[in-house]
């Protein structure tokens, strides 16, 4: 048994969010904190992120497979031809890079095409979550195979798309679920079939804009599980990866929140729901949040 585990990595990214926030239905914190804003900052987290494989063996053999996307950044690239063939704890890095669209799942799509005779099961991760947990390839592959009807075993979570996707990205009931940042286990045979079927792991096959990226990529990734007839599964009560930038910081993480943090949320959700049905209350809503916030910082 052969197995890969696929990290997605970029050079050149903006967003910072300083917690974790809550998101999804049902409700967790999978919204991952993130503050990687330099090619210094990325560097540093892929380093991290690889000695984390000490300190969290995965319980069985594999290979690392970082995928860059491509944004010209000649340290980042170096950096990255510098790892590839490097041994580590239970197997070795291969590194490559490739033109910058799709975001993740377009580099999935390549690792897999790449690389789909030499393994039997992949893993897929983006570089800013940490696969924390002891013998966690291990404990996957044995849920995954307790039933012959998964087909991905989600890491992070899974949840209910909200209904403002469904047109863009051809949902209905049946398939409107999504497991995050596509992150989860799942076998050559059923990504065969998805390829088959589709040409490619589902991807924005033309740029990294995001809302084609979403309903192309990280939405039409789950769907094509479930539109094959498989079902898309998660470890509730374990915790198989936590946000690098949490873990970084000492910064406990947990799934689901608890019956006061999600009573707060709700009445934010509620309130900012209020205030969207005018856009001039709206903006006086967010103008009075940014007060707040600038006054109690």
């Amino acid at each position: 048994m052969r197995v890969a585990k696929v990290v997605s990595t970029c050079f050149k990214r903006g967003r910072v969010r300083e917690k974790t926030l809550l998101i999804g239905e049902p409700i967790g914190f999978f919204s991952h904190s993130q503050n990687f804003t330099t090619v210094k900052d990325t560097i540093h987290l892929l380093n991290f992120q690889i000695s984390m494989e000490e300190k969290y063996p995965p319980g069985i053999d594999r290979d690392i497979i970082i995928v860059n996307s491509d944004v010209g950044s000649e340290e980042g690239n170096s950096y990255i031809k510098k790892l590839n063939n490097k041994k580590i704890n239970n197997g070795k890095i291969i590194t490559f890079t490739r033109e910058n669209f799709g975001l993740s799942y377009g580099a999935y799509n390549d690792a897999f095409v790449k690389f789909r005779d030499s393994y039997d099961y992949f893993l897929f991760v983006e570089d800013d979550l940490i696969t924390a947990k002891k013998n966690y390839l291990k404990i996957g592959l044995e849920k995954f195979k307790e039933n012959t009807d998964t087909g991905f075993l989600a890491y992070y979570g899974v949840s209910k798309i909200p209904k403002s996707w469904w047109k863009i990205a051809g949902l209905n009931d049946r398939n409107a679920f999504g497991a995050y940042s596509g992150c989860g286990l799942t076998s050559k045979k059923i990504l065969n079939e998805i390829y088959h079927k589709h040409g490619c792991i589902p991807h924005n096959k033309k740029d990294i804009n995001h809302i084609n990226s979403i309903a192309n990529g990280e939405i039409a990734f789950s769907k094509s599980f479930i539109d094959l007839e498989y079902n898309l599964i998660e470890m509730r009560n374990e915790i198989l990866i936590i946000p690098a930038y949490d873990l970084m910081r000492n910064i406990r993480y947990k799934k689901y929140p608890n019956f006061f943090e999600k009573s707060i949320w709700t009445l934010k959700l509620n309130i900012y729901k209020f205030f969207s049905k005018s856009p001039k209350l709206l903006e006086k809503y967010l103008n009075l949040l940014k007060k707040i916030k600038n006054f109690l910082n």
